[in-house]
């Protein structure tokens, strides 16, 4: 196998690795420790954000619905409407995920409710949802915080080979239900 398919399995693209190594060296400094500072104890609601709200975001949501948690998704740059990723579909139904009738939700027809714990899948994400609702009483984390080796940056699979998607897709998994064993204590 080259280096460039290694790289493209693993990080989903150059972009991905580099990006995936640049956030664990800011990690390592400390830059995203007070996302992983949530109380787990005031969330009622849980809140799964990706770029299309097509792949990662609708997944979160449908193991957290799948154990019995409320949860909703959104997408940052959505046209509102479309069903899930077929891969992503395709994907759930192996794993025991229902995202067939996912249908994605633009980030302005998200109305923040006290208890609502946002999860961005991206550094970029937990910005643009900060400077968005930093006036709303929800508190905001990164996917990859949950897991028992966190990775920070999890580069969207829209674009990426099947073995990317599927290594991306059992990441949000594995997130979500480390977040799901942090929030039962």
């Amino acid at each position: 196998m080259s280096v460039t398919e290694t790289i493209k399995n693993r990080y989903g693209s150059k972009k991905g690795l580099l990006r995936y190594f640049a956030y664990k060296v800011l990690h390592s400094l400390g830059c995203y420790s007070a996302y992983a500072k949530v109380d787990l104890r005031r969330t009622k609601r849980l809140v799964f954000v990706c770029q299309g709200n097509i792949c990662r975001s609708p997944l979160g949501q449908a193991v957290a619905c799948q154990q019995g948690i409320e949860a909703i998704s959104f997408g940052l740059n959505t046209r509102g409407d479309d069903p899930a990723d077929i891969r992503a579909v395709e994907w759930g139904k192996l794993n025991g995920f229902d995202l067939s009738g996912h249908k994605t939700m633009r980030v302005d027809q998200y109305k923040p409710k006290e208890g609502d714990l946002i999860i961005g899948m991206e550094p970029k994400h937990i910005r643009d949802l900060v400077a968005r609702f930093s006036q709303a009483p929800v508190q905001i984390t990164l996917m990859g915080l949950w897991l028992k080796s966190p990775e920070i940056y999890l580069h969207d699979p829209y674009n990426a080979n099947e073995q990317y998607f599927v290594r991306c897709e059992q990441v949000v998994a594995d997130s979500t239900m480390g977040l799901l064993r942090a929030m039962k204590g």
